[in-house]
């Protein structure tokens, strides 16, 4: 049995996006592991309230500039002498200019530097120079990362968690009759009868998230079927206001939803038919296997890790990127035919109900195995 660490996250970022979900859920995994995980992260991040509710201990310090990089560097010095951490766990580039000199200045045995992006990497230095390894979410990004020079020996892959979702009692006799349960209830309240065909997409309005690509594969078919029905979930300019305009010069107001940021997106998906995203890059996609928990099937396009994120050919059909006649098809071939969802959706949620690496304790376990290893690789066994 290895010893408990003591474990120091940080991060840079003030706002709430998929990397921040990921740190918080892999802080919950290893504290449920028995080891200590504080934060540091910037004063008025979203993620500091998130983690001082659930009982982390949240270091801040502002971040941003030359001076506060000397001044945080030195303060980041004496945290890590002072807590005696194990391991400090950088994230953004800032945070990964601060956090690991200071950290390597203090004296901490394992500087590790996460990186949950697949865009270019442009300097080395906070991949190879401070952190002493790097974790991250796919073999795609691990690839990526050893290409452009970053040592393939000295990177892990820890996929990101997919969480149960919170209102699904799967202490109930049948788990499956519970979440068709609440499949009923959200089409309801969404207004959709049990005629309509839901196509369903949750992402932050970003340019990369191809939500454009997206409207213009299913509108035909929405033109077609007065049946089927497009919803948005997510905010962002200014994608919303080009949605909003191609959704209007097509006269699909009626068919193609833009609900804008809510909270509990996850149960939403539960009211899916098919859940789909034509994303231009991914480095994982936590929220395929969100999709999957719920049962909803899913069209994408194969980019990224997102293969890693679903079982092409059983709960997911992947096009390639670009190909927008391929997605028309992909989404076709779905809405034309409810069995085919019905038994695409049961085996991605018999699938998430199985895959143990992506549960929190197959996070933490693989987390786990990774430090230990490099603290015995580099001297501290």
């Amino acid at each position: 049995m290895h010893r408990p660490l003591r474990i120091l996250h940080t991060e840079a970022a003030t706002g709430m996006g998929g990397q921040e979900i990921y740190i918080f859920r892999h802080m919950q995994a290893m504290r449920a592991r028995g080891h200590e995980v504080a934060l540091l992260c910037q004063p008025h991040a979203r993620l500091a309230g998130l983690a001082r509710d659930a009982g982390f201990t949240v270091h801040t310090l502002r971040m941003g500039g030359l001076p506060r990089l000397l001044r945080g560097i030195w303060s980041v010095a004496r945290l890590v002498r002072r807590e005696r951490y194990d391991v400090v766990n950088t994230t953004s580039r800032r945070d990964a200019l601060i956090a690991a000199a200071g950290a390597r200045l203090g004296g901490t045995p394992l500087v590790v530097r996460s990186r949950h992006l697949m865009s270019p990497v442009n300097s080395l230095l906070t991949y190879t120079g401070l952190p002493h390894r790097v974790l991250t979410v796919s073999s795609f990004v691990k690839q990526l990362l050893a290409e452009r020079g970053v040592p393939a020996a000295s990177i892990g892959i820890v996929p990101p968690i997919a969480v149960p979702p919170q209102w699904s009692d799967v202490r109930k006799p049948d788990p499956w009759q519970c979440l068709q349960d609440v499949r009923a209830e959200v089409r309801a309240e969404l207004g959709f009868s049990t005629d309509d065909i839901v196509v369903g997409c949750v992402a932050v309005l970003r340019e990369p998230k191809g939500h454009a690509d997206l409207l213009q594969a299913i509108a035909p078919l929405c033109q077609a079927n007065r049946n089927l029905h497009l919803v948005v979930v997510g905010d962002g300019e200014p994608v919303l206001a080009r949605l909003q305009a191609m959704r209007d010069a097509l006269g699909l107001q009626h068919q193609i939803h833009l609900l804008g940021y809510r909270d509990g997106a996850c149960r939403l998906m539960a009211g899916f038919d098919i859940f789909a995203l034509a994303s231009h890059k991914e480095a994982a996609g936590t929220v395929f296997l969100e999709a999957a928990f719920v049962g909803v099937p899913i069209v994408a396009t194969r980019v990224g890790g997102v293969p890693e994120m679903v079982v092409e050919g059983s709960n997911a059909l992947l096009t390639r990127l670009g190909d927008r006649a391929a997605l028309t098809a992909a989404l076709r071939l779905l809405v034309d035919d409810p069995e085919r969802r019905r038994l695409m959706g049961r085996a991605g949620w018999d699938w998430m109900r199985s895959a143990h690496r992506f549960t929190p304790a197959g996070h933490g376990e693989t987390t786990e195995y990774y430090y230990h290893q490099w603290l015995k690789e580099l001297g501290h066994g």
